[in-house]
Formats: structure tokens, sequence, C-alpha cells
């Protein structure tokens, strides 16, 4: 009996070893494929709606509305770290789009060190799409009404806001 129960004990360990394995390896899988990172210069437009995100003056005044734009503006999305990123106008790029000190409303602010500079990207609900949180209002997303007005931050899935968006270009998006 006690060879049998060797026997059986050696069995086990081997199959949790190679359960164990196999788990490591696709966790590495996985953090292998996430396009941490990603950055870089794109139109950010509404997915489902005919704008991006722009500012129709030329000098980008600070606090100046950001708002939905049939042509947009080149965004510079740069990362700072992880899932958090600055959206950054790339003809002037000490200027990003932030929320508004109230938290109600996008606006323009300096990307060096002003408030709610930081945006979190998350994966859309169509799978392919960002939708993006401000960090210092949780649960705050980046909102636009479809019609041509300064965007809004609204709680994530606010009925008649659009937030889901795409990348106009080769450059990889942060939400996959």
């Amino acid at each position: 009996m006690k060879r049998v129960s060797v026997l059986h004990n050696a069995l086990v360990r081997k199959v949790i070893s190679i359960g164990a394995t196999a788990i490591a390896l696709s966790g590495l899988l996985l953090i292998a494929s996430s396009p941490a990172n990603a950055s870089g210069p794109a139109l950010i437009c509404e997915t489902n709606g005919n704008y991006c995100i722009g500012d129709p003056h030329s000098s980008l005044p600070l606090y100046d509305p950001v708002k939905e734009m049939l042509a947009g503006q080149i965004i510079d999305i740069k990362s700072q770290g992880g899932i958090s990123y600055k959206l950054a106008f790339d003809q002037a790029p000490s200027r990003c789009v932030a929320a508004s000190n109230n938290g109600t409303s996008a606006v323009i602010h300096a990307c060096s060190g002003g408030l709610g500079i930081i945006w979190k990207a998350h994966l859309g609900k169509d799978g392919r799409s960002c939708i993006f949180q401000n960090q210092r209002f949780s649960g705050k997303y980046l909102s636009g009404a479809g019609n041509g007005t300064q965007f809004k931050l609204k709680a994530k899935g606010a009925k008649g806001w659009l937030q889901q968006f795409i990348f106009s270009s080769h450059v990889i998006s942060p939400c996959g």
C-alpha cells in the first residue's frame, strides 16, 4: 500500500507542477501581448459620431473648451505608465486635454502639472475603442454630445453621450 501512495503522491505533484507551469506561461503571454505604453500622434474621434477632439482656436489658449470638431486636431498620446495617459495637442505639446477644475467639462490645461490632465484608457464596450476616465475625477469619462459642442465629463454609460473613441493613425491603441 505504501508504494501506491508514494506513486500517487508523485503523480499528483507532477500534475500540479505542469498546471502551474501552464498558468505561468499563459500569464507571460498575456503580459507580452499587452499594448502597454502605446503612444504617438493621432486624431482621436468618436466611434459612433462625426467628431474628433479639438479646439477651434489655433493658439490653443489655456482653459479654452475642448470641442467636438469635424476635422479635429492631432493629439499626442503620452504614456504616463500603465493605463494612464496625457492627451497633448501635437501643435502645442505643452497644452493637454483636461478636466475643468470643477470636473464637469473638458478644457485645455498646461501639461506640466495642470489639474485633471491624466486620463485612464479603458477598452470600450465594442472591444476595440477606448474610453477615457479622468484620473482626478474618478468615475467621470470624456463624453461628447455628438453635435459639435464642448466635451463634458459624465458617468460611464451616460445616456445620450458618446464615450468611445478610435484612433485614425498607425498608433497602437492604448486600449488593445
